[in-house]
């Protein structure tokens, strides 16, 4: 792995675990095996650190969910996103998209502009991706969305985030994952054929 990628894995890591106010530069660079003068070599500020975390962890997430939709059928795609949001490096990626953006609030934000922006530029690709993907899970579950493809996506997208909110905030996962499932539940069955019921 590159030195710059052990250290914004590694402030991603401390983001996930410890939040916004125990990033430090000295903690980033124990917890990558570099020194701090390394961190400052390649990321020559902390909110520039931030950014490059705030992209690549978005831009996990995205992947994350999008590659979840298109596993298999739509159950399987569901339970995929589920453990897409929940488990493993998935969460990582959805804690720290949810830091970022807590942090980047108003003009004096921890996080500042160029976060709030990386954030916001790989939303618009995750949004346009789960356009793409969804109407097939929907279709799969024998529901016929009502939703255009965009407003689809945004309300999922939504749902997930507070999804991963719920969980990140301590929320018991078998509780969590039952709204999880009444969501997809309510988002297809009003849309369902009547051959389907």
């Amino acid at each position: 792995m590159a030195t710059n990628d052990a250290i914004a894995e590694a402030a991603a890591i401390i983001l996930a675990e410890s939040g916004m106010d125990h990033l430090t530069v000295a903690r980033v660079a124990r917890r990558a095996h570099v020194s701090s003068a390394l961190v400052h070599y390649h990321f020559a500020t902390k909110k520039r650190l931030l950014e490059v975390v705030a992209r690549r962890q978005a831009r996990q997430r995205t992947e994350r969910r999008v590659a979840a939709l298109g596993s298999g059928s739509a159950l399987r795609a569901l339970d995929a996103l589920w453990s897409a949001v929940a488990s493993g490096s998935g969460a990582v990626a959805e804690r720290v998209c949810l830091d970022l953006a807590l942090s980047g609030r108003g003009e004096g934000g921890a996080a500042g502009r160029e976060v709030r922006a990386a954030l916001a530029g790989e939303r618009e690709r995750e949004l346009e991706l789960l356009g793409r993907a969804l109407p097939r899970v929907l279709a799969g579950l024998g529901a016929a969305p009502r939703l255009s493809a965009d407003d689809l996506a945004a309300v999922v997208s939504t749902f997930l985030d507070g999804t991963a909110a719920a969980l990140a905030a301590g929320g018991v996962a078998g509780v969590v994952r039952a709204s999880f499932d009444a969501f997809w539940l309510a988002l297809a069955g009003p849309g369902q054929s009547p051959a389907s019921l």
